[in-house]
């Protein structure tokens, strides 16, 4: 309700004296006949009817016409009006009748009954909207009355619970749109502020009678609200029961916030990643790596972010490069995981290597786009490394940590880190102070979250109902106090099992694979080169850490067949111990890491990678794969597998072939590719090599042995998913 809606006075309503077709009802042609018939009947003077006789009745009908008035509920000036009109007729027909009927009286008796018909008719009309105006008028009347006393509830209760006297609630309430509560603008004394409520959540929720999952929390508004002025945010249903699955896996931006779930009153809730990084705390169990997680879904979406993590616990990172790893799907979304003590420690030397480089070489730029913190795009992507438990961390790499935050912010490298606690020997100093970000989610015990919302008070924990609940804030991007809200869910068990989104759920993952691995950006050059081995040799040094034994032994049987064959042809990475300077040499001086190296990265096919005669077998290959698409009548994968292979114009190994199969729409699920090509060999369509390599006959005919052409059956060891020698 707005302050136009508030009640009116009678004076404001238009009086009208109405003779319209439409005023004139059956009812009120009834009622004018009978004063028309009754005035003609006492007007009958010839009868010798004594004038007394007349007035009685005259009078009788006066007063009759103010009963019927009074009973319809008319207003005064209408019975006044009525009664008026039916005097005239009387005195008139009274000295008519002690006179004598002269042709004047009867004239002059006309016009009065005439003018006393108009009257009444006019009398009716107004009659009519003046009581639909005394009903709206006792309606608003009412419902001021109702927001008036919602005013003096809010009153009430905040100097009952709070001890705030004078405080006055807006009458407009903003319900959300969710139906699960509203908004309420309360105006408190000038001398207070948005600080006079803190810590009265949970006493305000209880007042209110609200569930577990619900609860109050407080907001200041945005700069040009004043400062005593504070938006109640009140959620009266447990928003935070059951799971809400994760979104469209559509591309993204940085620039824009990272979502990972729903506050109240439906709106996603996100955090500015580019800008800032965030500190999640949580007790074991609270769901951390869940909803790192949900954060690293929403961060490789991204078109202009590279994502490293440091997870020596290997689980934040695993869903993220295990569709390639084991599957061979896409590449690994995830693009540097560090899961070894001394593979962090190359992250942060790596890290502080690119802010230095960054800093100078871009110099330039930043002064030609006239901006003070470098712009994230595809061609220079933002970097965000996650933290998994800083606790487990190295003092030297939470040291580098420290830096990073430090430093990383004008050229865009940020941090985030998740603790079980948030004291000093989980967060650092550096950490605590300069990481706006905030999450909170159930810990053991509330001092946990003051500590972590030490300016903006601890949420309620009531709120912590359920797995995936958590209360977030930002202290430069808002909101600027803490906010619950629910987490995307990511895992197919948070739902019932057989239903769309436990389905959707099980290969989410997957199909972030598929879906996001072509967006995902390469690292600028700048940064590259400053890395150097650290990050063009990182995949050489993580496989065995992710996909080997406890000795970091890899086989093929960890991993699928194109990725062990791409990792089989990579040189020895660089030690650990020569890249963080930890080699010594004869005299005991320190051995100097290699500037350059052969690198190890997983490719991605551009122009840039093809002379002019791998362009064009490039060119064949992506017309054999849109042929295969686009046929009425879809090509086997035994002819498409020849097609392609015929295209490279050399002997290739499986693993070269392989992703194009899958982008013609290869369904690697009822054998692997290596097996097909194996029986393509068997069959004489492909010719196999000596070094596992294959390459289809020069001539384009298919050799046939006579009689049949040779089928599975007729491969030794049978059909399997093992590598094959």
């Amino acid at each position: 309700m707005s302050s136009a809606d508030l009640p009116v006075t009678l004076s404001d309503k238009p009086k009208r004296w109405d003779f319209t077709r439409e005023a004139v009802s059956p009812g009120r042609l009834v009622a004018w006949g009978g004063e028309l018939a009754v005035a003609s009947a006492l007007l009958a003077p010839l009868a010798d009817i004594p004038w007394e006789a007349g007035a009685s009745a005259g009078a009788i009908c006066t007063g009759a016409a103010v009963i019927y008035e009074k009973a319809r509920g008319s207003w005064r000036r209408v019975m006044v009006a009525r009664a008026a009109s039916w005097l005239a007729t009387t005195g008139w027909l009274s000295y008519t009748l002690a006179e004598g009927p002269t042709l004047l009286n009867m004239a002059f008796g006309g016009a009065v009954w005439a003018t006393g018909a108009a009257v009444n008719i006019g009398m009716d009309r107004w009659g009519e909207e003046t009581k639909a105006a005394e009903k709206e008028l006792d309606r608003r009347l009412e419902q001021g009355e109702k927001i008036k006393g919602a005013q003096d509830s809010w009153a009430r209760l905040l100097q009952d619970v709070c001890g705030i006297e004078g405080a006055v609630a807006d009458p407009v309430i903003d319900s959300w749109p969710s139906g699960a509560g509203e908004t309420v603008k309360v105006t408190l004394p000038a001398h207070m502020n948005l600080e006079a409520l803190r810590g009265y959540e949970a006493a305000l929720a209880g007042a209110l009678h609200l569930p577990k999952g619900g609860g109050v929390s407080f907001n200041a508004g945005g700069p040009d609200v004043p400062r005593n002025v504070v938006f109640l945010a009140i959620t009266r249903k447990n928003m935070m029961k059951g799971a809400i699955p994760y979104p469209k896996l559509t591309p993204t931006t940085i620039n824009k916030p990272v979502g990972f779930g729903v506050i109240g009153n439906g709106i996603e809730a996100g955090l500015n990643l580019k800008d800032e990084g965030f500190i999640a705390i949580g007790a074991q169990g609270s769901g951390k790596t869940a909803l790192m997680k949900t954060l690293g879904l929403g961060l490789v979406r991204c078109v202009d972010a590279i994502v490293i993590d440091l997870d020596t616990s290997a689980k934040m990172s695993a869903v993220f490069v295990n569709p390639y790893l084991r599957y061979g799907i896409g590449r690994p979304l995830v693009d540097w995981p560090a899961t070894t003590e001394d593979e962090c420690r190359l992250v942060i030397q790596a890290a502080k290597a690119a802010i230095a480089a960054r800093k100078t070489e871009y110099a330039d730029l930043l002064e030609d786009e006239d901006v003070d913190n470098l712009p994230a795009r595809p061609d220079i992507p933002a970097i965000h490394i996650r933290v998994d438990e800083t606790k487990s961390m190295p003092d030297d790499v939470l040291d580098g940590i420290d830096f990073i935050i430090e430093e990383g912010r004008s050229v865009n490298v940020r941090v985030s880190n998740t603790g079980l606690r948030a004291t000093r020997e989980y967060i650092t100093g550096t950490m605590d102070e300069l990481t706006p970000g905030r999450i909170g989610l159930r810990t053991n015990n509330s001092s946990e979250l003051q500590m972590l919302f030490p300016d903006a008070g601890a949420p309620d924990m009531a709120i912590f109902t359920d797995p995936g609940t958590v209360a977030y804030m930002s202290t430069t991007k808002g909101p600027f106090q803490p906010t619950p809200a629910k987490a995307y869910a990511t895992m197919a068990e948070a739902f019932d099992e057989g239903s769309e989104d436990y389905t959707r759920m099980q290969s989410l993952f997957m199909d972030a694979a598929r879906e996001l691995s072509p967006i995902r950006p390469d690292m600028d050059e700048v940064t590259t080169r400053a890395m150097g081995l650290a990050w063009t040799q990182r995949w050489a040094r993580i496989i065995p850490n992710l996909r080997g034994d406890a000795y970091g032994n890899v086989t093929a049987d960890r991993m699928h067949e194109s990725v062990w064959e791409l990792y089989t042809s990579w040189d020895a990475p660089a030690s650990y111990d020569l890249l963080l300077g930890r080699l010594i040499d004869d005299d005991g001086d320190p051995v100097a890491p290699p500037s350059s190296g052969k690198g190890a990265d997983i490719p991605r096919l551009t122009e840039d990678l093809f002379d002019e005669n791998e362009l064009e077998r490039a060119a064949q290959q992506e017309a054999a794969i849109e042929l295969a698409k686009s046929s009425p009548r879809p090509k086997s994968n035994d002819d498409l597998a020849v097609e392609l292979f015929a295209a490279q114009g050399r002997p290739v190994k499986p693993s070269e072939v392989y992703p194009l199969m899958v982008r013609a729409g290869y369904d690697k699920s009822d054998r692997t590719f290596r097996d097909l090509c194996a029986k393509l060999g068997l069959q004489d369509r492909l010719v196999k090599g000596d070094d596992g390599t294959y390459a289809a006959p020069e001539s384009g005919e298919v050799p046939h042995a006579a009689g049949r052409v040779p089928g599975p059956e007729d491969d030794a060891h049978g059909r399997g998913d093992a590598a094959h020698e």
